[in-house]
């Protein structure tokens, strides 16, 4: 592949205030890229209220995943404090701290972009397979919810349990509840989505959200 096309396939990050945030456009071509006060951090945003150490940039796969570390007044996107890490979107705009946003996401690729029509809504917080709702249990949301952040990743059967349940996993007390979620999942996916099979199990490890 030609290096200009190389280049235009890393996603980038957009300074909206140039005197605050230096550089004012850096390429997100590492495995993680830091933001914060500290003159050592990747993207170094001059303003008080702006944590050391403030937020990082994680690439996983083929997302981008913004993560607070910590801060002491919170990262946003789109206006909404992050609570947890949060797969970021070509034109999501990343707030620090109080005031107005600082930073613009572009992902020439947009690349968080799962498999045959499934997105998650965070405002209305419900998945949509193919621009229609889809119709899930609590459980099977969560499940869902885990397996669509770590798209293409394996999640293994603690992970699951760890986020349906909040509990380690053990055999005897959710093997067959876990089988059910995942079986029940299964089936309202092919029944909105015709024979889509988007969850692969990795037999004696866990599951994986695909193509």
């Amino acid at each position: 592949m030609p290096e200009h096309q190389q280049m235009e396939q890393v996603a980038l990050l957009i300074a909206l205030d140039e005197q605050a945030v230096q550089p004012a456009e850096i390429s997100l071509r590492g495995a993680v890229n830091t933001i914060g006060r500290e003159t050592g951090c990747d993207v170094v945003v001059h303003r008080r209220e702006v944590s050391r150490l403030h937020a990082r940039i994680e690439r996983q796969g083929l997302r981008y995943v913004l993560i607070d570390a910590g801060s002491a007044n919170g990262t946003y996107v789109n206006g909404r404090r992050l609570t947890e890490p949060h797969p970021l979107q070509s034109e999501d705009l990343i707030g620090l701290g109080s005031g107005p946003s600082l930073l613009r996401f572009m992902d020439p690729l947009d690349t968080y972009v799962p498999s045959h029509g499934l997105r998650y809504d965070d405002q209305l917080m419900l998945f949509l397979l193919d621009g229609r709702a889809l119709e899930i249990t609590p459980g099977q949301t969560r499940l869902l919810l885990l397996l669509y952040r770590n798209f293409g990743r394996l999640c293994t059967r603690d992970d699951c349990a760890q986020h349906i349940w909040g509990q380690p996993y053990e055999a005897a007390q959710h093997a067959a509840a876990l089988d059910m979620l995942v079986a029940g999942l299964r089936a309202r996916i092919r029944q909105a989505g015709g024979d889509l099979d988007m969850i692969k199990t990795r037999r004696g490890l866990g599951y994986v959200l695909e193509q």
